[in-house]
């Protein structure tokens, strides 16, 4: 009897931990998708389905996401450094102070250093987007209107002209 009991706590236990790192996952890609969304101005020049067309006209055309052969890991590094000689902004307030992105600083780059972005990202910022952005654009294919309506909202005036 007291290893069947041994058996439930440890079941509860394990069911337990695993069931709290899906909530986890699932608060940090919200947190990501509202960076994306509402803070870091991404849109900007990636526009809002992730696909490069640019919602400011006069951003910089961003990478489309929806073709990007990045890993998460790669995707965090270019949000807290950005890209040297582009127009991809760095996020992480110490970005080139010292040689954290890329092996490289300032000093280094000179003109080439990313302008530094318009919020401040710390790693699990850049972690929960670099997480949204797998999930919500890598290999997503064309931007349709279901995935418009579960992104935005069914009301989303971005969805109309997409609408059936």
């Amino acid at each position: 009897m007291a290893g069947n009991l041994t058996i439930y706590v440890l079941a509860a236990v394990f069911v337990g931990l695993v069931g709290s790192a899906y909530p986890a996952a699932a608060q940090d890609a919200e947190m990501g998708k509202d960076i994306w969304l509402e803070q870091a101005e991404c849109t900007d020049c990636h526009g809002w389905a992730g696909n490069g067309i640019p919602d400011e006209p006069r951003s910089s055309k961003g990478a489309n996401l929806r073709e990007t052969v990045l890993t998460q890991d790669e995707l965090i590094e270019v949000i807290l450094c950005g890209r040297p000689t582009t127009a991809m902004p760095h996020y992480d307030v110490r970005a080139y102070r010292d040689d954290r992105c890329y092996g490289i600083t300032r000093e280094d780059l000179g003109a080439d250093t990313p302008a530094k972005g318009e919020v401040a990202l710390v790693r699990r910022h850049a972690t929960a987007l670099a997480l949204f952005i797998t999930e919500w654009f890598k290999d997503a294919g064309e931007v349709t209107f279901e995935f418009c309506a579960n992104l935005m909202g069914p009301d989303s005036i971005r969805c109309d002209t997409l609408r059936p």
